[in-house]
């Protein structure tokens, strides 16, 4: 990316004050803007208050920190309920079409990415969010619940919906159209996407749903409050709260690194049973279905990063195969599920296992979620094997593989050198998904023909170097799968690792 320069012509007024912005790459943008008052203090584990006015012009040239999480050590900065405004520079007064993206990471680490060209030259207008993650943003206690009218541990869903209240708001002074808003993200970015997507309180704030591979738990709200006040018990007794007169007058007082040192790492989706989500996804769309346009979908072998991979000549034993296919869906249920994927129908019995475990852990869930549309749906399956880097494409399509394409962004994945026939992939997605937020419709001039999803013909488009389409994916399995009251049921020897999820 080249070097941003001030531009004195960006100075945006905002409901809190001005913002001057920067000029990079034919690009306008404006990093680090406040959306709700820093979440510091007493403060912290609050739902997020607006912005706190400033005078004059606010430096918005630089990108703000991350909000905290732990990586090696932690990172980021408390005060961190930012959003960073990307936009053509040569708008010509138009009302654009604006995307708001929520980055995956298991809603517990990671950042909003920076490198929004793929979208910006194509026509629209990208809102990037930074919201609370981990111990901060989704965990709970029960006396947090008891001073927020019953639940907890929403504060990073909770900074989403302020963040679109905040595009509603302000994104018309940037050149956007708040009338038309596409909400994306991919992993725990999606999960949030179809929360807020299904909540009554998102309702009014999103025109369009792009969402990348959404999850069993998420869907079916495995989560609830209780879950993350019970987070917040482990994290008040590790860090010397539990007995304190005032547990969480302790907890706020607590150093922010300390905070997150002490909350580890979790994998989770928004809550259920509290104020974002009253009811799971699923049952809010079967009494009230999605009626705004959907593009959702999922990678063919999600799960490959679930189950060690093979070493060259390694032989994965039958003993293996029922080992893992019973911890997924129980032994009562294993000679089933067997049946219906057999490593006759894929390359072996490792990689059957692995389209088992994608099926119930994403494939089946989006399919729900695309069957609950009553807007028009257009659905995918990504199934393409990076082509420069042998092992990468020793993984296939797994899971987050598709998210560098899509944003044509190597760095992504640590400075990977796409193909000619990448280059044009991802072209193609990115058309797709800009045209989607533009008319509700991925189909336009210059790239394949996406057939709209039906539940009656159940057609994807695959998206790969060599463009496609496939009817009734998978169809049989998911039947099986969403049948099951649960999977990861509890098993004798030993259930697969869900580290593959974001």
């Amino acid at each position: 990316m080249s070097a941003a320069v001030a531009d004195p012509g960006l100075v945006v007024a905002t409901t809190a004050g001005a913002v001057q912005g920067v000029t990079v790459d034919g690009q306008n943008q404006w990093r680090g803007v406040p959306y709700a008052a820093p979440p510091t203090g007493d403060r912290r584990w609050r739902p997020p208050a607006p912005a706190i006015p400033w005078a004059g012009t606010r430096d918005a040239t630089s990108f703000a920190p991350p909000c905290p999480f732990l990586a090696s050590q932690p990172e980021g900065a408390e005060d961190c309920l930012f959003v960073d405004i990307s936009a053509p520079s040569t708008s010509g007064g138009a009302r654009l079409p604006v995307m708001v993206h929520l980055h995956g990471g298991a809603n517990w680490y990671y950042t909003p990415y920076d490198n929004t060209s793929a979208f910006v030259s194509r026509g629209v207008i990208v809102v990037n969010v930074h919201y609370r993650l981990g111990a901060l943003g989704f965990v709970g206690h029960p006396a947090l619940s008891a001073e927020n009218g019953g639940s907890s541990g929403e504060y990073g869903v909770l900074d989403q919906l302020a963040a679109l209240h905040w595009v509603h708001d302000n994104i018309a002074a940037f050149g956007g159209d708040p009338a038309n808003v596409t909400l994306f993200g991919e992993s725990a970015g999606s999960f949030d996407a179809v929360a807020l997507a299904a909540s009554p309180l998102g309702r009014g704030l999103i025109s369009k749903l792009a969402a990348q591979t959404e999850s069993f738990y998420a869907a079916r709200g495995a989560g609830r409050i209780n879950d993350a006040e019970q987070l917040g018990v482990g994290l008040a007794d590790r860090l010397g709260c539990s007995s304190a007169p005032d547990v969480i007058a302790c907890l706020r007082a607590k150093p922010v690194q300390d905070v997150v040192e002490a909350g580890g790492f979790e994998d989770v989706a928004p809550w259920t049973g509290g104020r974002v989500l009253p009811r799971s996804p699923l049952e809010l769309f079967a009494s009230d279905p999605l009626r705004i346009p959907l593009l959702l979908g999922s990678n063919r072998e999600e799960a490959a990063f679930f189950l060690p991979p093979q070493a060259p000549g390694e032989k994965y034993s039958t003993n293996l195969w029922v080992r893992d296919t019973n911890g997924l869906v129980g032994p009562q249920n294993g000679r089933r599920a067997r049946s219906l994927y057999p490593s006759s129908d894929f390359d072996s019995a490792y990689w059957a296992t692995i389209g088992l475990i994608t099926d119930a852990v994403y494939t089946c869930p989006m399919r729900r979620v695309a069957l609950g549309g009553r807007g028009p749906v257009f659905r995918y399956l990504y199934t393409h094997r990076y082509e420069n880097d042998p092992q990468l494409a020793s993984f296939r399509a797994a899971h987050f593989l598709d998210d560098p394409v899509l944003w044509h962004d190597g760095s992504l994945l640590g400075g990977y050198t796409f193909t000619p026939g990448e280059d044009l992939l991802a072209g193609r997605m990115a058309t797709y998904w800009t045209d989607f937020a533009k008319t509700g419709d991925p189909n336009g001039p210059g790239v394949p023909t996406w057939p709209a999803y039906t539940a009656e013909t159940e057609r994807s488009t695959v998206l790969d170097v060599a463009s496609g389409e496939v009817s009734g994916y998978h169809v049989a399995g998911c039947g099986f799968l969403d049948s099951l009251p649960d999977i990861f049921a509890p098993a004798p020897a030993y259930t697969p690792s869900r580290r593959g999820v974001r």
